[in-house]
């Protein structure tokens, strides 16, 4: 019964991005969902939608660094080190240079905000909660700051100069609302009601827009003649990294829910708000969008399958 409920926890967690997404698909081919549409939609998730979000998740959240110190250390190592390997990879897998910084980005950027808690409550109850909680800021901080240079660096439009980056990061809005909102969240620093509902209203912006901006951009003929790159960077987040992270992190003396909860995290698919950044950064969207569709797909299987073999071997 306890396999049954996990599987079905995953159905029904994932079941509803696709909806949503396959909502997009339906109003792009009739017509209600106009490039300008898209256009606008990115600009308002990029620049207020999620940084809304992101700052009132975090600065409301109970933020405990100093907590679960190996649990902490081995996930932030573990997804700092990731992120780096699949740099050293990205010149040998994906050979057009400015498709590396989608790749890089759908290869490392995992939905930890959404589906990463989630699943954590789902399996572990508020305390999963807390424990994953504890280095989700340091998490969103590195990797909006790593893909942004990322795709800066690779970017068609940049001028490739290392001022471009920097100007691109510390201008970022996303990086800006988690930083202050992390600040916020760390010192405790109270706000006013009228503004965190407001900023919770906006915040819910964020997934609609998102996901139907990804149903919209899906290219279907794509999935029937998958790419290097698309598949690269699907099976580098959903399978490599929880397939050898995961035995990495035991030797590293994690056991029980912090293994669990970091296996989770690892499987997460790419966030589905890569499709944003991407074309704001003049990248493919469309190859962006495709990894977010084969990412869900696959951590569906990954996710079910790894939580039923680490429960019946008493990992976790």
């Amino acid at each position: 019964m306890e396999h049954f409920e996990v599987v079905s926890f995953a159905i029904t967690t994932i079941a509803p991005i696709y909806l949503l997404a396959m909502l997009g698909v339906v109003l792009h081919r009739k017509g209600w969902l106009s490039d300008d549409f898209r256009r606008d939609a990115a600009r308002l998730t990029f620049h207020f939608a999620a940084p809304a979000m992101l700052f009132i998740s975090l600065s409301t959240s109970d933020i405990q660094f100093i907590e679960a110190p190996r649990f902490l250390l081995v996930s932030v190592a573990a997804v700092v080190g990731f992120s780096l390997f699949a740099w050293l990879i990205a010149p040998i897998v994906v050979r057009i240079r400015t498709e590396r910084g989608v790749f890089l980005q759908g290869a490392t950027r995992g939905n930890i905000l959404i589906t990463g808690l989630a699943m954590a409550y789902s399996v572990y109850g508020l305390e999963g909660v807390a424990l994953a909680s504890l280095p989700m800021g340091l998490f969103i901080i590195f990797n909006n700051v790593f893909c942004i240079y990322m795709l800066a660096r690779y970017s068609p439009d940049n001028d490739g100069k290392q001022t471009y980056y920097v100007k691109q990061i510390l201008s970022n809005p996303v990086i800006i609302a988690v930083i202050l909102g992390a600040t916020v969240g760390i010192l405790k620093i109270p706000i006013p009601s009228v503004v965190e509902t407001s900023g919770r209203l906006l915040g819910q912006l964020t997934i609609p827009l998102v996901l139907l901006n990804l149903g919209a951009a899906l290219d279907f003929r794509q999935l029937r003649t998958p790419t290097v790159v698309g598949w690269g960077a699907t099976f580098y987040k959903c399978l490599f990294m929880p397939v050898v992270g995961v035995p990495l992190a035991y030797v590293a003396g994690l056991r029980g829910m912090e293994l669990g909860v970091l296996f989770l995290v690892l499987s997460s698919p790419t966030s589905t708000i890569s499709v944003v950044f991407a074309e704001m950064f003049g990248g493919s969207r469309t190859m962006a969008a495709n990894i977010v569709l084969l990412s869900g797909l696959l951590s569906f299987v990954v996710v079910s399958a790894g939580l039923i073999f680490l429960r019946i071997k008493g990992l976790a």
